[in-house]
């Protein structure tokens, strides 16, 4: 079986493509970064094709370190990159019998994949924008903030996405989240396949000792956003009183809950560190106790796998895709969301049961699943549904 792969970013479907080599399986990969800056590419038998179109990748990136008044929006220069790597990806395009690709940059790859018979699978990181959109506004209503709508997401989008999803033959989703989402908008369950994250052992590796009963620490990894449930954890760190405890918070601060952070009168530390690379994240997670992930929309949530995969139990919201890994207190908790009423209860019980998640999280798994349901769809693939419930 022949795999093609295309994302613009070296994100999760990198790592997946790689563990698929691993086990025989022919990949195409199709790059929007140079190949020098795919984690551990190499051009060595046993290694993913790689197929790059870089160009507008490198630009939008340079012109994000220009200052904001000088440079075109965010949401024009992301378009403008995920379009252009579109296009040249139609073009380079290869044989194959599956095509993975992201929404928002699959249009024109679809569009020829259908032509050469290629099967196309949507490839899903986040929910639908629909679903992503309310929840946010939600959020800052709950919390009485107002929130600036984006203008990448108007009538242009949703027309492209409308025949991104009319394209593809099935879809592929990190969790049962975002496949309850897409059920819900009328695509047919037998055509979602289920595929979680996992983590790159080398540089998320287990940690050999056991987390110290003697301190504890709580790690939040992510942008400290109301998205991210911030105020939630804030409030329950807030009644946790003089306890021997300290809360780092890894990424990059958010205008939005700055307040938060300011308004806080509790005990327990807050320790800021900004945005951190893998290795430094890794090195923290190596720490930690506990990681908090208490958020109001996550499709799936990496820092969770790789947090599972150093060794530390996660405590995650209902509505984090990644709570498909975690057995309540056993790796780690599940709550309901919002979480500000349970939050405390479930760190009291993990600051008393401190523990090592010894099982891996590794890609092994989840590559074996990929392909399995893969084979399962050329065998057993349905008719296709005439139409979807999308805007």
């Amino acid at each position: 079986m022949r795999i093609a792969i295309s994302a613009t970013n070296p994100c999760h479907l990198w790592d997946l493509a790689r563990e698929l080599t691993k086990n025989g399986t022919e990949v195409d990969y199709y790059s929007g970064y140079p190949k020098w800056r795919l984690p551990h590419a190499s051009s060595t038998t046993g290694e993913p094709q790689v197929h790059c179109s870089s160009a507008r990748t490198l630009a939008t990136y340079g012109l994000l370190r220009v200052p904001e008044r000088y440079r075109p929006a965010n949401d024009r220069l992301f378009k403008w990159q995920d379009e252009g790597f579109d296009r040249a990806i139609s073009r380079k395009l290869r044989p194959a019998d599956f095509i993975h690709g992201m929404p928002g940059q699959c249009l024109e790859t679809f569009r020829r994949a259908k032509i050469m018979g290629i099967r196309r699978i949507l490839n899903h990181a986040s929910g639908p924008v629909e679903d992503q959109e309310r929840i946010l506004d939600e959020e800052h209503r709950r919390h009485g903030r107002p929130r600036k709508a984006s203008k990448r997401f108007d009538a242009t989008y949703f027309a492209k996405e409308r025949e991104e999803y009319e394209l593809a033959d099935f879809h592929c989703v990190a969790s049962t989240v975002v496949r309850d989402q897409l059920a819900a908008r009328g695509i047919a369950p037998e055509r979602i396949i289920v595929v979680p994250y996992g983590a790159d052992p080398l540089r998320f590796p287990k940690r050999q000792s056991h987390a110290s009963a003697d301190e504890f620490r709580i790690v939040f990894a992510g942008n400290s956003s109301l998205r991210k449930g911030i105020p939630d954890l804030l409030s329950a760190l807030d009644k946790a009183g003089d306890r021997p405890w300290e809360c780092h918070f890894l990424g990059n601060a958010a205008r939005e809950t700055e307040h938060d952070f300011q308004s806080y009168r509790g005990q327990i530390p807050l320790i800021r560190h900004g945005a951190l690379s893998q290795e430094q994240l890794a090195s923290e997670f190596q720490r930690a106790s506990v990681l908090v992930l208490p958020s109001a929309e996550e499709a799936f949530g990496l820092v969770v796998v790789q947090a599972l995969q150093c060794g530390v139990p996660c405590i995650v919201s209902d509505r984090v895709g990644a709570k498909d890994l975690i057995q309540h207190r056993r790796n780690g908790s599940i709550l309901s969301f919002p979480t500000r009423d349970l939050l405390l209860h479930e760190l009291e019980w993990w600051a008393d049961h401190p523990m090592t998640v010894s099982e891996p999280f590794d890609w092994a798994l989840p590559a074996q699943s990929f392909m399995e349901q893969h084979l399962h769809l050329i065998s057993h693939a349905p008719a296709r549904p005439i139409a979807l419930a999308l805007p």
